[in-house]
Formats: structure tokens, sequence, C-alpha cells
């Protein structure tokens, strides 16, 4: 979901009677959010809902919809099929909201199961239904709920009434809490339902939308039409949707390997001539976006835009984005969600970068792949300045505060800089292959995933062990703040180059950051990139240009969020003119040989650590004659990936990247 859409939707009941500047209006809309949850944590009738009973696996929801906008009313019957999680369950709850204030909430009817009504009990926001008998273990039970009332809209959007030029319109948005304000469920996005289908009986003005396929229309005697939707993939229950209004329908098409996919956008009729030209790009998006991460996830069924009510950004329901504004960036958001959100979802909102941060980075993977990296920088650099005033975890520590769970410059920006400063450690083939393994993986692929199954995708496919790059970019906070110098180290191309670093945030934590930094050697002879591994607060490394070294640069490709502060050229630094360290073969599998240099006698210790820092080979001689050396140091065992090599006598020490295949 697209944060731009929050400025609105909770900023409804203002604007009847006030008139704000849009920095008034976020400021407004970002209270509003925090005082709307700080009042369902002490109103004794309300309940933020999630995450959900763990008795009970949801398998299909069938929503049968009737539906007036003059009155706002809805009339249900909604159809849940679910299976018991528990040896012996007698009774489980869905998540419906019950009436906490004049003129809202849900009156249940009736609950059944075939044609045998069940007792049920509906109070603070459950409906807790009884068995028709215990239900062993797996077993399957299909429940319909009959209900009626006028939904609510709390959270960010939940059932809306509304109008466009006059013309009524009805949308839902229900992430993260506001499902149940329209129709019972399980209200965690970790339970995925099989299938869904949607039925919407309403005025024969409105077209009326949803997700999958449009299997039928009737016309009824009452002046009323009914339109079947039925989607046939697995779906979190927050992307089920309805949006209703005097649609004019413009198709796009996108062909992939002999199929065609139905690209759908249904609009506002005064709104689709300025949006056409926006919408024409979609087919062209789902090329760079399929040739990245893998085929179109809902091919069997469709792509398309609903225009909706919130007038800016957008939400990703399946197989059809509710738009409020067609900007391109915001149709390559929603779109990549399709992959990242929809087809693979966050187990829970703690883990919601998963979600944002891909669509988030893959607003810059399609301005990269239409107009060039160098055009794409600035969204990079914008990123980073915004993912640099983040407070708190990537991971989502308070779940009950929809503000904390979206805020934009930690979930949104911070998440796509995450993966840009993972596709800098693997390079680009490996990043997208990445991807593409991580949206097709086996129990991810239209299921759900936590931070721990794309670090282990990540891993599987890269190679290199990166615990500690999650640790800390993910459960840590901050960035470094590195302080560059250097000075020549005796060599006529060679320089020392010290790296000190602290966190960016004064209470963060780590207190420093592990990290594979790329640094450029500037010589009047031609610049030369290296990589060298930071991971210690206060590090010198040895390093050598094409001729006299006239600058250094760390991380030039700016793939690290950071500051750099460059400091004078000092010379208080300990020269190092004797080591001249080598290491082959590199890339290594078996052994490695060191070769090394003293100027004169005295102990020398050999140290082979990994990423983290941990030290896993050493060897350490007493007394070391001054001269040539050569030791072999053993890999076998070690698990693949890249390594630091560290010699260190008397008078200086040098390290060497190593990588063990």
């Amino acid at each position: 979901m697209n944060y731009r859409l929050f400025i609105l939707l909770l900023l409804f009941p203002l604007l009847a009677s006030a008139q704000a500047d849009e920095a008034d209006g976020a400021r407004a809309c970002q209270q509003g959010k925090v005082r709307y949850f700080g009042q369902l944590a002490t109103d004794p009738r309300a309940r933020v809902m999630y995450p959900g009973d763990s008795t009970i696996d949801v398998t299909y929801y069938g929503l049968d919809l009737r539906l007036t906008h003059t009155p706002a009313y809805l009339r249900a019957a909604v159809t849940i099929g679910l299976k018991s999680t528990a040896p012996a369950l007698s009774s489980f709850a869905l998540d419906l909201r019950s009436g906490t204030t004049p003129g809202a909430g849900l009156r249940v009817d009736s609950v059944k199961a075939g044609s045998r009504r069940l007792s049920f009990r509906h109070e603070q926001n459950k409906l807790t239904i009884t068995s028709p008998q215990p239900l062993a273990r797996g077993q399957s039970l299909a429940v319909t709920v009959y209900y009626q009332g006028r939904p609510g809209t709390g959270g960010f959007g939940g059932f809306v009434f509304g109008t466009h030029s006059r013309e009524p319109e009805i949308w839902s948005l229900s992430q993260p809490f506001s499902a149940p304000e329209w129709f019972p469920c399980k209200d965690t996005p970790g339970d995925k339902a099989d299938s869904s289908s949607v039925s919407i009986t309403a005025p024969t003005r409105f077209v009326s939308v949803s997700n999958g396929t449009l299997e039928s229309t009737t016309d009824n005697p009452d002046s009323t039409r009914t339109y079947r939707w039925r989607n046939r993939y697995p779906i979190a229950h927050y992307l089920i949707s309805v949006a209703m209004t005097n649609y004019v329908r413009y198709d796009t098409p996108f062909t992939y390997n002999g199929m065609t996919l139905p690209v759908t956008h249904y609009l506002y009729p005064e709104s689709l001539a300025e949006n056409r030209a926006n919408l024409d790009q979609t087919p062209d998006m789902l090329r760079i976006f399929t040739e990245r991460y893998g085929p179109y996830p809902f091919l069997r069924e469709k792509y398309g835009h609903a225009q909706f009510g919130a007038r800016v950004g957008g939400m990703e329901h399946q197989t059809i984005s509710s738009m409020g504004t067609f900007d391109p960036s915001i149709i390559a958001h929603e779109l990549a969600h399709q992959w990242f959100g929809d087809k693979v979802t966050c187990r829970d909102w703690s883990s919601i970068w998963l979600n944002e941060g891909f669509a988030t980075y893959s607003e810059y993977v399609y301005r990269e792949a239409r107009n060039g990296r160098t055009d794409a920088a600035s969204l990079i650099d914008y990123y980073m300045r915004l993912a640099r005033t983040a407070r708190g975890t990537l991971y989502v520590r308070s779940v009950n505060n929809a503000d904390s769970i979206f805020a934009y410059n930690r979930t949104y920006a911070k998440g796509a800089v995450v993966l840009h400063m993972l596709r800098g450690i693997v390079g680009d083939s490996l990043f997208f292959r990445t991807l593409r393994t991580y949206a097709a993986a086996p129990g991810l692929a239209y299921g759900t995933a936590l931070t721990d199954d794309f670090r282990t995708v990540a891993e599987q496919v890269s190679g290199q062990k990166l615990d500690y790059f999650f640790q800390q970019w993910i459960y840590g906070e901050g960035y470094p703040a590195y302080r560059v110098s250097y000075t020549g180290n005796g060599s006529p191309r060679g320089v020392s180059l010290r790296i000190e670093q602290r966190n960016g945030m004064s209470s963060g934590q780590p207190t420093f950051f592990t990290m594979p930094v790329q640094v450029r050697i500037q010589s009047a002879a031609g610049d030369t990139t290296v990589t060298i591994v930071n991971n210690r607060a206060d590090q010198t490394f040895s390093l050598t240009g094409r001729g006299p070294v006239t600058g250094v640069v760390v991380d030039p490709d700016a793939y690290i969020l950071k500051t750099v502060e460059y400091l004078n050229t000092v010379t208080s630094l300990p020269a190092i003119t004797n080591l001249a360290v080598q290491v082959f073969p590199n890339p290594t599998t078996e052994t490695l040989t060191v070769t090394f240099g003293t100027a004169s006698a005295g102990p020398v210790t050999l140290t082979l650590t990994n990423l983290p820092g941990q030290p896993v080979r050493t060897l350490t001689e007493a007394v070391v004659p001054s001269g040539s050396h050569s030791r072999t140091v053993g890999m076998r065992g070690l698990p693949a990936g890249r390594y630091v090599l560290t010699v260190e006598t008397s008078t200086g020490r040098q390290s060497r990247v190593v990588l063990h295949q």
C-alpha cells in the first residue's frame, strides 16, 4: 500500500468542516491515526482484533453482498470455509466489528452450517460460534454468517460510501485492521484462504469490481444488477475488495509467452482522458517486473485498477489495485505488490517491510529499467535521506499502532534501501535471482513469509552468510557514520586507509555496522575500486592504486545507508611498509596460501574471521625472522562466503578479503 494514500483516508471527517494546507493535513492525519488506535486501547467495547483465532485455518471466503448507497447499508451472507487446528474444537471466533458508535456497526441475524442454525455471541468485535459438533484436528466446516448494518470506517478505510462528481461510489480498504468493519474473517495476514468469491448486488447504475475473474452479471427484476467475481488463488483477507461506481472500462492487455493477460482499468468517466497515457505504461511495467521477478502471479485471471475516493495513493488488492491517482510511480508500486504482498504476503504486520519495502524499491527498479541508473539515482538518494531520519527497527515492534506499521521513512524508504544494500553486496545477477527464487519458493509462493525466510533464500542463492546483515539492518536501528582518513604507506602506489564509525543515531544499536565497503582509489594513472570488509569500529586497511594515490572515495556507488566525513590527510597512522600481504588462490575451495614480508624479527599472527568479525582460524608464531614468508590456511569445512585474512606483526597489520566457495 502506498503511504501517500493515508493522508486523506483518516481526514474524511475534517474535509467537511475545515480547509487545511497539505503539510497540516499530513500532520493531522498522522495524529488522527494515533488517536484512533489509542481510543481502541482504552475503550472497553473495542478491540484491535489482530491476529485472529489460532484454532482455525480459513480455507475459503465467499461474500454475497447487497448494497445501497442511500441509505448507506449492507446486507450480507458470508460463507467461511475452515479447518480445525485444535484436537476437539467446540467453538471458534471470527472477527467482525460490533457497534461501538451510534449509527454504525453490524448486527448478526443468524449463523448456519448448511441448513442448521448455530448458536453464537457477537460482542467486543468477536463473533463466537458454537460448532455443530466438536471438530477433530484437520476437520472441515463451512459456516454462513447472515448480517446487516452500516459498515464502519476505522483504521485507514474500512468501507466507505462516498461520491465523485456527484456520483455515488462505494469502496473498501481493509489494511491493516479494517476487514472486520465489513465482513467476518480471521484478522491476520498469516492465514490465507485457498480461494474466494465476491457477489455484489446493487442498483444498476453501479459497475461493481472485485478480485479475480468476472464470471457473470445478472439484471434483477428490482432494478439491481449482480456481479459475480471468482478468485482461484490463495488470498489474504485484507486483499479482498469491493469498488463500485459508474465506471468506464479501458483495456491494455499484456502478452507473455503466448498468453494474453487482461489488464482492465475501471475509471471515473471524467478521469479517463487525463490518465490514459499513464495507464498505457502498465504493460511495459508488467514486462519489466516479469523479467526481474518472474511471471505475473495471477496469469489465469487479470490485473487492473479500480479508481476510488482516496484521491491519492493506492492499495494492492489482489488482481485489482484500488487507485486514487495514476502517477507512474504509484502504478509501479501497486503492481509490484502483486509479487511482494499478494503472492508472497508478510506473515504478520511486524514483517510489513517484506511488502512495502519491496514495492517501494520496485519504483526504483522500474525507473532504472526505463530511464537508466543515472536518472534513477536521485530516487535512491531520496529514500536514503528519509531512511536516515527513521526511528526504531525495520521489524515493527508495536503492531497495534497502524501509524507505526506504516511509518513511511522506516517501513517504505528504509525497507527499499535495505534491498539496495543487499543488491550492492551480492551483485545485480544474484540479487534479482534471489527475488525470483523468493517469489517462487515452495511454501512461500502463494503463502506467507517472515524476514528469516527471505534471508534463507538470499543466503542459498548468493552462497554468502548474511545473518550479520539482517540482524543489524532489520532488527537493529540507525546507520553507520563513517570518519575516513588516509595517508601514504611507504609504497609508491600504496595508501593506508583508516575508517572509524559509530551509529548515526546516538542511542542506536548496533554500535557499529559490519559491511563490505567498496573503496575507489584515485590516481593520475586511473582509478581502481576494491572491496574491503569493515567489521570494526576503528579499522585500518592497506590498499594499492594504479599510481601515486591522489584520493580515496568510500562507497562511490552509494549502496550503503550512511554518512561520510572525510578528514584532512593524516600522517600519524603507522606506516605499513613491510607486510605486502598476498593471498591465493582467491576465490579458494580447500586451502589458502598467504605470503607476507617482515622487516625485522618478531611475533606474527594470522587470523581468518567471518564477516561478523568472529575468528574461525588463527595461526600464531612467537618469532618469525625478517624476510619473505609463506603460510597455508585450511579452508575445508568452512561455510561458503566472504572472510577476512589479517596478518599482524609488531610493526603493522594488513587485511585481505577472501572468497571461499
